[in-house]
């Protein structure tokens, strides 16, 4: 009869679930699953997040996500070091999610960089601290915290510095103006 002080079993269990990457979508799809009374919710995709390590929390109602994290939803990814998801104990649907760490958010032709990013459900817009600014084309602007909305595919910037750049004839291609402070 062969035995062990450690149950093979039971450390390979911890491992297959600790980094299984269809876990995790399957937490996140039945988070994001609509109810039979949200007609609206129905037409929103599911939210998706890949990651190195990840720790569930029941009675914290918290999911959060270590290293090389990665989050889509629909045509948004938003990546970072670490992610806390917190959703709602009742009807376990996600009401904020919190990056933390070389977040950056790209959505169609833009690219947002912050330390910091929290995502409001309810909302659907995405608030970026800590040194944030959002790169489109060869544009830049930035500020103290950046409001990004999701829906209207508008940006709120407060205390921003703004940099544009225009074209100008040829011979003057090579000098880029200098970034204004608005207030």
């Amino acid at each position: 009869m062969w035995t062990c002080g450690k149950c093979w079993w039971k450390v390979m269990s911890r491992r297959f679930f600790r980094n299984s990457p269809l876990l995790v979508a399957a937490i996140f799809l039945m988070a994001a699953a609509p109810g039979l009374d949200a007609p609206e919710k129905a037409k929103r995709e599911p939210i998706v997040v890949t990651s190195d390590r990840m720790e569930a929390d029941e009675l914290g109602n918290t999911v959060t996500f270590i290293g090389g994290v990665t989050l889509k939803k629909e045509n948004m990814t938003l990546t970072s070091d670490h992610l806390v998801v917190y959703y709602d104990a009742v009807d376990k649907a996600v009401r904020e999610i919190e990056a933390q760490g070389n977040v950056v958010v790209r959505q169609e032709g833009r690219v947002a960089l912050a330390n910091k990013a929290i995502y409001y459900s309810k909302e659907e817009k995405i608030v970026l601290t800590g040194d944030p600014r959002i790169i489109e084309n060869e544009n830049q602007l930035g500020g103290e915290r950046i409001t990004m909305f999701m829906r209207s595919e508008r940006s709120l910037i407060e205390s921003g510095n703004v940099l544009f750049y225009q074209d100008k004839p040829e011979e003057s291609k090579t000098q880029r103006p200098a970034l204004r402070r608005s207030k």
